[in-house]
C-alpha cells in the first residue's frame, strides 16, 4: 500500500477488516508508517481471508456489537509473527503455526507485537449447528499445527492463502460448495478436539467425523462405532436425547446435499445417480421417494423448479 497519511491508512485497513468480518477497532503499536493488506475470497457462506499487517491491536469492543452483525467463528492460522488473543476470560500466546478460534458475537482482543501474516476462515454460526457451544468452550486456546492431523489442516489453510495471493476473489461452482463442506468439517473436527472426550463431547466429535465422510458409502453406525472404539449399543444410547438417531441424521445430511446439487444449474448434465453417489448413496432406486418425504419434492421436481 502507498499512503503517506498514517491515520488515513489505519482507517482504511480498519474499514476493510470491519467489512470482511464485523466492526473492529485497529490501533498501531509502532510509530511511523503503517502497512496492512487484506485479501478475501468466499466459498459459499464461508469467508477465507489473508491478512498481512504491521504490529497492531485489533479489538471487537462491546459497544461495536449489534444484532445486525454476522455471527462468525474465526478459525485463524498464524503463518508469521507472534502475538496473543483474548476472549471469554482466556488468553493465549500465538506463534507461527498455531491455530486458534474466536467469535464475533462477543468482545475479543487480538494483539501482534511484530509484523504478522495470518489466514482467517470465518464460518457463520448456523453452519456449525450443535458444535457452536463446543467451539465457544475452546476460544483463545492455541493448537499447534506442526504435527499429525493438525499439520494437514494448517497446510490446507495456507494453501488457500497461496490461492488468495494470486488475486482470487471467490471459489464458485462445485469447488466452492465442496470447499465449504471441507472447511466447516475441518474447523469442527480440529477445534472441538480440545474438549474433554466423553459424553456429549464425544457425540459432537462423532458428528464432525460423519460430516467429513458423508461421501463414503461405507459410513454407517457400525463403522462410526469402530472408529471411536465404542459399541453400537453405546452409540445409540448416546444419541437418545437427540431428535434423530445417528443413522437418520447421516441420511438427512446426505439428502440435504443431494437436494442442493440437484438444484444447481451447473450440475444439470450430471445424472441423479451420479450426484447421489457423490454423497455415498450408491443405490438411488428410492431416492426420489426419500427426497419427497424429506423436502416435499422428488428429484425431477427439484430440478424442474431450479430451472
Amino acid at each position: 500500500m502507498t499512503s503517506v497519511n498514517v491515520d488515513e491508512h489505519v482507517a482504511s485497513f480498519e474499514a476493510l477488516a470491519s467489512e470482511a468480518f464485523a466492526p473492529l477497532r485497529v490501533r498501531p503499536l509502532r510509530a511511523g508508517a503503517f502497512e496492512g493488506t487484506i485479501r478475501a475470497a468466499t466459498a459459499g457462506d464461508v469467508v477465507v481471508t489473508r491478512i498481512r499487517c504491521a504490529p497492531c491491536q485489533v479489538r471487537r469492543l462491546p459497544r461495536l456489537i449489534s444484532s445486525t452483525d454476522r455471527d462468525l467463528v474465526k478459525a485463524t492460522v498464524v503463518t508469521a509473527g507472534r502475538g496473543q488473543v483474548e476472549q471469554d476470560g482466556r488468553r493465549c500466546v500465538l506463534r507461527p503455526g498455531d491455530l486458534v478460534n474466536y467469535a464475533t458475537d462477543r468482545p475479543y482482543e487480538l494483539t501482534f507485537t511484530e509484523p504478522y501474516d495470518i489466514t482467517v476462515v470465518a464460518v457463520p454460526k448456523p453452519l456449525l449447528g450443535a458444535h457452536v457451544d463446543g467451539l465457544a468452550a475452546s476460544t483463545a486456546v492455541a493448537v499447534p499445527t506442526s504435527h499429525g492431523v493438525q499439520r494437514v489442516v494448517g497446510g490446507f489453510f495456507r494453501t488457500i492463502t497461496d490461492v488468495l495471493g494470486d488475486g482470487a476473489e471467490g471459489f464458485a461452482g462445485d469447488a466452492g460448495r465442496y470447499l465449504t463442506d471441507a472447511l466447516v468439517s475441518m474447523v469442527i473436527s480440529e477445534l472441538t478436539e480440545l474438549r474433554p472426550r466423553h459424553g456429549e463431547d464425544l457425540a459432537d466429535r462423532i458428528l464432525a467425523h460423519c460430516l467429513a465422510r458423508l461421501g463414503d458409502p461405507e459410513l454407517s453406525v457400525e463403522s462410526v462405532a469402530r472408529a471411536h472404539h465404542v459399541s453400537v449399543r453405546y452409540l445409540h444410547k448416546m444419541f437418545q436425547s437427540r431428535s434423530l438417531t445417528l443413522s437418520a441424521w447421516i441420511r438427512r445430511e446426505r439428502l440435504m446435499r443431494i437436494r442442493r446439487d440437484l438444484a444447481d444449474p451447473a450440475l444439470a448434465e450430471r445424472t441423479v445417480a451420479a450426484i447421489a453417489a457423490r454423497w455415498g448413496v450408491l443405490d438411488a432406486t428410492h431416492l426420489s421417494r426419500a427426497l419427497k418425504a424429506e423436502f416435499g419434492r422428488t428429484a425431477a421436481e427439484i430440478r424442474r423448479t431450479a430451472r
